[in-house]
C-alpha cells in the first residue's frame, strides 16, 4: 500500500490541525488541534472525530499551540492509547496548555449557563481536567533531529520548526509499496526573521510537503517598526488615561511583547505605565521560557540580549496576575494601563470579562497582534464590526481597535516561498493547509506563476495517496 493522506483540519481554514497518515501497518495521526470559531459549528467539529481513535499507533504533535494540540483530550475521551511524540518543550508547555484549556472550558461553560439560566440555554465542556490529566500521561519527549520509531514501517525526527518555543517540523520517512517516501508537515513555519526565534531551515530529499499557507497571500511589516508602532499607542493610552487591551496567545506572543515593552522602558521611549499580564497560563509559560533560555531554538540575538539578564520578561512596572479577584479589580481600575490576557482569538479566558467591561469606552484601544481566525470575536473586531456579542450579550464597540501584523510569528508569503525554494529537489507533491481560502489561493497563485507543480489546496475530509 502507498502512504494514503487524510485531511481532518486546517483544510481550507487555520484551526483544528489533523492530518492523518495511513499505511498497511499504520495510523499515524499528525497534531489534534482544537477547532475554533463560530460557537455552534466548532463544537460540531471538535466532538465529530472523523477517525477511530482507538485504532491510532500514535499522535505527532508540532508544538503546543491550542489550533494544533487542544483537541488531544478528545482522543482520550474517546479510548485512544497511543503516544504522543512531541518536543521537550512542547511536552512542558502542553503541560499547562492542555489543562488550561480544560479548565478555561469548565469554567466559561459554568458562566454561559448561569448567565442564560433564564432562557434554557445550556453548554457542556468538550472535556474535562481528567481528560487532559489521561492525555498528558500518554506525552513522550523527543531531542531536535532524534530518529525514533512511531508506528511500524516509518521513522521520524522533530526539525526546528522556528514559529514558538518547542515548535517543530514533523519529518516521516515511510516504506510503501512504491518504496520509500520522505514526507515533511511544517506544522506552523517560523519567519525568517523573528523576535525570539531561530529560523527553520528546510531537510534534503523531501518527496511530499505539507505546508502551512496562513499569510500566503501577504507580506509582514518587518518586525523593526514594531517598537515605534507600540510606543505610539503607549503614549496615547498615558494621554487619554486609557487602557490598552491585546487578547494574546499565551506562548510566545506574550514573551515577546513583554520582551519588547522592557526594552523601551530601558530606552526611556515610553512613559511609565503599569502592565498587567493577567493570564495564570502566560505567567507559567513565561517560566518555561526562562528554564529554556539557553535552548536550541531561540535567535542568537535574543539569547545575547538575555546572557545577561536573570529575568528577560520582568522588570519594576510589570505585575503578573494570578487570581481571579485580582483580575476582576482590574476592571475597576482607572487607567493608564495595559492589560495582556488570553486568548488570542477572544475566544475564552480573562479577555473577554476585559473587553465585556472596557469596549463602551473611546479611550480604551484593543491591540490585535495576532491572527485571527474567521469567526472568531477577534476578527470581527480587527473587522471593524460595530456590534459584538460576548458571552451571548450583544455590546457596542467605542473602543479604538489596532492591528499590528509584525508581531506574527507566521511566515508570510515571502518567507514561505524562500522555504519552497530552498527544498533540494522539489518535491513532488506540495500540500497547503492552514490557511483561509484567499491566503491558498494566493500562495498556490505565486507557486505556478515561479513553474512550482504538483500544489494541491485540501478540503476538510479528502484523502490522497502520496505515492500516486
Amino acid at each position: 500500500m502507498g502512504l494514503k493522506i487524510s485531511f481532518y483540519g486546517a483544510a481550507g481554514g487555520v484551526t483544528g490541525s489533523r492530518h492523518l497518515l495511513e499505511t498497511g501497518e499504520a495510523r499515524v495521526l499528525m497534531d489534534c488541534g482544537m477547532f475554533q470559531g463560530h460557537r455552534r459549528e466548532s463544537i460540531e467539529r471538535n466532538k465529530n472525530l472523523p477517525f477511530r481513535p482507538r485504532e491510532l499507533d500514535a499522535v505527532l504533535l508540532s508544538h503546543a499551540h491550542i489550533d494544533h494540540s487542544g483537541g488531544l483530550p478528545l482522543l482520550s475521551k474517546a479510548g485512544a492509547e497511543a503516544p504522543i511524540h512531541c518536543t521537550g518543550a512542547t511536552q512542558e508547555l502542553c503541560g499547562i496548555m492542555v489543562m488550561d484549556s480544560a479548565r478555561l472550558q469548565e469554567e466559561d461553560a459554568r458562566f454561559f449557563n448561569k448567565i442564560h439560566q433564564a432562557d434554557g440555554q445550556r453548554i457542556e465542556p468538550l472535556y474535562t481536567e481528567e481528560d487532559a490529566k489521561k492525555t498528558l500521561a500518554r506525552f513522550k519527549a523527543n531531542e531536535y533531529g532524534a530518529e525514533f520509531s512511531p508506528a511500524r514501517g516509518m521513522k521520524a525526527r522533530f526539525l526546528n520548526a522556528g514559529h514558538v518555543l518547542g515548535s517543530a517540523m514533523v519529518q516521516v520517512d515511510a516504506q510503501t509499496t512504491g518504496g520509500p517516501l520522505r514526507l515533511l508537515f511544517t506544522g506552523d513555519l517560523g519567519r525568517r526573521k523573528a523576535l525570539l526565534m531561530r529560523p527553520p531551515e528546510p531537510p534534503t530529499g523531501v518527496d511530499v510537503l505539507l505546508i502551512e499557507s496562513t499569510y500566503g497571500g501577504r507580506m509582514h511589516e518587518p518586525v523593526l517598526d514594531v517598537e515605534g508602532k507600540l510606543a505610539d499607542v503607549l503614549r496615547r493610552c498615558v494621554a487619554e488615561k486609557g487602557k490598552v487591551l491585546i487578547p494574546s496567545f499565551a506562548l510566545e506572543r506574550t514573551q515577546e511583547i513583554v520582551f519588547i515593552l522592557e526594552k523601551l522602558r530601558r530606552h526611556n521611549a515610553i512613559p511609565k505605565i503599569p502592565v498587567y499580564v493577567d493570564s495564570p497560563m502566560a505567567v507559567n509559560i513565561t517560566q518555561v521560557f526562562n528554564r529554556h533560555l539557553d535552548g536550541f531554538c531561540f535567535d542568537d540575538e535574543f539569547k545575547a540580549a538575555t546572557a545577561k539578564q536573570v529575568d528577560p520578561f520582568g522588570f519594576e512596572s510589570i505585575r503578573y496576575v494570578r487570581t481571579s479577584e485580582e483580575s476582576r479589580r482590574l476592571n475597576d481600575t482607572d487607567g493608564p494601563m495595559v492589560i495582556i490576557s488570553a486568548s488570542g482569538m477572544c475566544e475564552g479566558g480573562r479577555v473577554l470579562h476585559h473587553l465585556r467591561n472596557n469596549i463602551d469606552k473611546e479611550t480604551t484601544t484593543i491591540l490585535i497582534v495576532g491572527y485571527q481566525a474567521e469567526g472568531t470575536l477577534g476578527r470581527s473586531l480587527a473587522d471593524g464590526a460595530k456590534k459584538v456579542k460576548i458571552f451571548g450579550l450583544e455590546h457596542e464597540v467605542w473602543a479604538r481597535v489596532e492591528t499590528m501584523h509584525a508581531f506574527s510569528s507566521h511566515a508570510d508569503q515571502g518567507d514561505l516561498l524562500d522555504f519552497i525554494g530552498r527544498l533540494s529537489p522539489r518535491p513532488r507533491k506540495i500540500f497547503l493547509v492552514h490557511g483561509d481560502a484567499d491566503q491558498r489561493r494566493a500562495l498556490a497563485g505565486r507557486l505556478a506563476s515561479e513553474g512550482v507543480g504538483g500544489v494541491e489546496l485540501p478540503e476538510f475530509g479528502q484523502s490522497f495517496d502520496a505515492c500516486a
